[in-house]
C-alpha cells in the first residue's frame, strides 16, 4: 500500500472522530436544553452543506492522485473545516 492511501485513511478517521465527538456534545446540550424547556434551533442548510463539503474534501485525495504533502494539507483542511462548523453549531445552541 502507498503512504498516500494511509494518509487519506488517517484523515478520514480523524474526521469521523471529530464528527462523533461534537455530535455527542451537541446531543448532550440538546438534552439539557430540552429538560430546561428551551427551544432548540434547527440546523441551517448551510451547516449541513458545510459538513457535506468537508466530507467531499476528505474523499478528494482518494479520487484524484496528488502528492503526499498535498493530500495531508487537503485532509487537514477538511478536518479543520468540520471542527469549525461543529464548534459554531455547538456555540449557537
Amino acid at each position: 500500500m502507498r503512504a498516500s492511501f494511509f494518509v487519506c485513511i488517517a484523515g478520514i478517521a480523524v474526521y469521523l472522530c471529530v464528527l462523533l465527538f461534537y455530535f455527542m456534545k451537541i446531543s448532550a446540550k440538546k438534552n439539557v436544553m430540552k429538560k430546561e424547556g428551551k427551544k432548540i434551533q434547527k440546523a441551517s442548510a448551510s451547516f449541513v452543506s458545510s459538513l457535506l463539503l468537508c466530507a467531499l474534501v476528505e474523499l478528494l485525495p482518494i479520487l484524484i492522485p496528488l502528492k503526499i504533502y498535498v493530500i495531508a494539507i487537503v485532509c487537514l483542511c477538511g478536518i479543520l473545516g468540520s471542527y469549525l462548523v461543529l464548534k459554531e453549531r455547538l456555540e449557537k445552541l
